[in-house]
């Protein structure tokens, strides 16, 4: 893999996993809790977000908002 394949690879990690921060962090999760998020680039280049461990009840925190911006058909879910 070339320089910049990499580099565009952890461009977009970089961006996901900032992204899925910052939605945690809207949710009241502390910085703490999602110090485990890492961009991630394979060996051929995919940009990849490791989610490291949450406990439990983040998790099923996150998931209820996920699920409530779904049903409530929210915009910005659009493309996801």
């Amino acid at each position: 893999m070339d320089m910049q394949t990499w580099w565009d690879g952890r461009t977009r990690a970089d961006a996901a996993a900032t992204a899925i921060r910052e939605a945690l962090y809207a949710l009241g999760l502390s910085e703490a809790a999602v110090r485990g998020i890492r961009p991630v680039v394979t060996h051929a280049g995919r940009p990849y977000v490791d989610l490291g461990m949450f406990r439990a009840d983040q998790v099923e925190q996150a998931a209820k908002a996920i699920r409530t911006a779904v049903a409530t058909d929210d915009p910005s879910m659009v493309g996801f």
